[in-house]
């Protein structure tokens, strides 16, 4: 699997990351850091040599601590929450990533799905992610549940078709989707071919109701890709079919677990997946006030305590419905009987061990 580093570390697209980049992380330091996060021990038995784990936490530690972060010779100097983010988190995960896409068949892509909740950092951590295949020579595209919303015109017809289900009013659940348009999308991309229009989605649309953004808006990818990265909160979700809990936990829930049915073309798709858990649902809302307040800090406008609180509770029966059974999944034969790796994760985006994770409180 890691045969040939040093050769992709020179290709054209790996130059590009290793511009000004910190060159003095000693590898035995990286590496012994690194065996003591959760996730090293699933990277047995192909794990990365202690110079990989150098050079990738050398990048990413100019990338995304900068300054002092430049000269750092060993983790430690980094700071508790960055080098545990970098050495407990982005790299394991990258370096089991790596170990799929090394195993894809030849001529299609690999697909890995990340199922993460809302806010716990998907964005930066799928962007690190893409970014790191890229220093090792392979080219990664990155896709989103979000990308595929309905247009705004086509979201007020499904509210008015259901007009007393409070979890089809807005964006979000399974239904508010252009399942159609995802699928050609994945297909498209996971068939290594050129020139891919992939939808981008307007949030600020329509005083926050969003829309689909114009096509000339959209990001077409350019290149066959190696590896796509398809996101979202609600990943890797398999509907229930029970009706009785369903009700018990919302009775709008029912046609909503009707709709994700047919997001099975979507996961079908994917050769391996990473979820990243959590065992309380209360973080959702915390780190979603946390970012509408970080947007109010620089001067964008964003939802105030009350908001925040609404528009969280129109996920949280998803999530009560959908967890359990999904960390059911990754600790056992793996979502949709894949390869899994599971990240837990604690209210400050910290991996913590990985005990039986099961319906999060909350």
């Amino acid at each position: 699997v890691f045969a040939g580093w040093a050769a992709r570390a020179r290709s054209p697209q790996a130059l590009a990351y290793t511009q000004h980049t910190n060159t003095h992380m000693r590898a035995s330091a990286c590496l012994s850091y690194a065996q003591r996060g959760p996730l090293f021990s699933r990277l047995q038995p192909a794990v990365p040599p202690a110079e990989e784990w150098a050079r990738h936490g050398g990048e990413l530690a100019s990338e995304l601590c900068g300054g002092a972060a430049a000269t750092a010779a060993a983790p430690e100097e980094l700071g508790t929450a960055a080098a545990a983010r970098i050495f407990h988190l982005y790299l394991p995960l990258y370096f089991w990533c790596l170990g799929r896409a090394r195993q894809a068949p030849t001529g299609r892509a690999v697909g890995i799905g990340i199922s993460a909740p809302q806010g716990c950092g998907k964005t930066t951590l799928v962007d690190t992610l893409v970014g790191r295949f890229a220093a090792d020579g392979l080219v990664c595209a990155a896709a989103s549940f979000d990308d595929f919303y309905l247009t705004h015109e086509a979201q007020r017809e499904l509210a008015a078709a259901h007009p007393t289900n409070r979890l089809l009013e807005l964006r979000g659940n399974a239904g508010s989707h252009d399942v159609a348009l995802g699928t050609a999308t994945l297909r498209a991309l996971l068939d290594r071919e050129a020139e891919v229009a992939v939808p981008r989605y307007d949030k600020a649309a329509f005083g926050g109701r969003g829309d689909r953004a114009p096509e000339e808006a959209w990001h077409v990818q350019r290149d066959p890709v190696d590896v796509l990265l398809f996101e979202g909160w609600m990943a890797g979700f398999a509907p229930a079919g029970d009706a009785a809990r369903l009700a018990g936990l919302d009775p709008d829930l029912a046609l909503v677990d009707s709709f994700l049915r047919g997001y099975a073309e979507w996961h079908d798709k994917m050769d391996a997946w990473a979820v990243i858990g959590i065992d309380d649902l209360s973080h959702v809302c915390a780190w979603r006030t946390q970012a509408e307040q970080a947007m109010a800090a620089a001067g964008r406008p964003g939802m105030d305590d009350a908001a925040v609180a609404d528009f969280v509770s129109r996920y949280l029966p998803a999530y009560r419905a959908y967890l359990p059974a999904l960390y059911t999944a990754a600790q056992a034969g793996g979502v949709g009987g894949k390869p899994t790796l599971l990240a837990r994760v604690d209210g400050s985006r910290r991996v913590v061990p990985t005990a039986e994770l099961g319906a999060p409180s909350g």
